[in-house]
């Protein structure tokens, strides 16, 4: 599945492996002339098990915190239960900017674009509403978007918080994918949200990615499409010059130290979570640490 699938023994290795010369080194002007520097986006996992997949679909109750019509059980009738499920991922979504909204905090909210989105139920998740649905999903709704950072490192540390209480015995990860492998996978698509008014993003180096086919794959498999799966399914057959999928794994025993390295060069939950609240915690996350 994976083109390159490397395990590292200690927080140093991986660590050293990021900072050395690598397959993610830019090597001519073309691999810096692009939004993505290095060519590729990346993901941090606490275990290296979990599928590429977003939290709207993981679980059938994932949207009950988020609307009072969450899809429930399974019927007989794929469509009408994808119509429910899109739905309920639609109405959370508005339910999140609406609060936002009366609260003054400014927001992509056009209720053309929901008005519309709920007419046409098949074809809901339009290009107008993409802005909405990645600020939602950068605070916490569960969508049928998936996180990713440009930036290895801040992967990194995502990776190592999500396992810091982990088994032992599991391994974090940090997944990385290919943009010319993206570009070449009709039903991937990379999303972007403002950054200017998201220090959050911003600093997270944040972008996502949406399967556009996701309600086509349901309605073919009775199961919700994970990256991986949907790879497989279209991954072109042709050759590339650098790997398209790549996997990175180490013991979650080293995700501490992992963190720790991390903290060198200025990745720290306060450098990627800016904000007074995290500001006032600093001292508590370094003694997290390094503490006894």
């Amino acid at each position: 599945m994976y083109d390159y699938d490397h395990f590292f023994d200690s927080a140093r290795e991986l660590f050293d492996y990021l900072l050395g010369e690598n397959i993610f080194e830019p090597s001519c002007i073309f691999d810096v002339s692009e939004r993505f520097v290095n060519g590729y986006v990346f993901r941090g996992q606490g275990n290296k098990e979990w599928e590429l997949i977003p939290t709207a679909h993981r679980n059938f109750n994932m949207l009950e915190h988020f609307t009072p019509q969450p899809p429930t059980d399974r019927t007989d009738d794929i469509k009408d239960y994808l119509r429910c499920h899109n739905h309920a991922e639609i109405r959370s979504i508005y339910l999140f900017l609406e609060a936002a909204d009366r609260i003054g905090v400014s927001t992509p909210l056009n209720y053309a674009h929901f008005k519309q989105s709920v007419t046409h139920m098949d074809e809901c998740f339009t290009p107008e509403l993409l802005p909405s649905i990645a600020l939602a999903q950068h605070h916490g709704v569960s969508t049928r978007l998936l996180d990713w950072t440009e930036s290895p490192f801040v992967a990194a540390y995502f990776a190592a918080t999500s396992a810091l209480n982990a088994d032992p015995e599991t391994c974090l990860s940090i997944m990385c994918v290919s943009t010319v492998l993206i570009n070449d996978i009709p039903s991937l698509n990379i999303v972007s949200a403002p950054k200017a008014g998201n220090t959050f993003l911003r600093a997270q180096k944040g972008l996502f990615t949406l399967v556009n086919s996701a309600n086509a794959f349901y309605e073919k498999h009775s199961k919700w499409p994970s990256i991986e799966a949907i790879v497989e399914d279209e991954r072109p057959n042709r050759s590339y010059t650098r790997p398209g999928l790549i996997r990175l794994s180490l013991p979650s025993s080293e995700a501490q130290h992992l963190l720790q390295l991390l903290y060198k060069v200025d990745i720290s939950k306060l450098t990627l979570m800016p904000s007074l609240d995290n500001a006032a915690e600093a001292f508590k996350y370094k003694k997290m640490l390094w503490g006894k």
